[in-house]
């Protein structure tokens, strides 16, 4: 049997690259708007 596989095209890696990047970028600002209110609720804030 023959395990090897062809790459996938440049565009389609980058694309996923990108669509990880944003993905991250989004979780990253969802956590940091919950700790705002979280913090914001607590009195934290100015």
């Amino acid at each position: 049997m023959d395990h090897h596989q062809t790459p996938g095209s440049w565009p389609k890696r980058l694309g996923w690259l990108v669509l990880i990047w944003a993905a991250s970028v989004l979780a990253l600002g969802a956590v940091a708007l919950a700790f705002r209110l979280i913090m914001n609720m607590a009195g934290l804030t100015a």
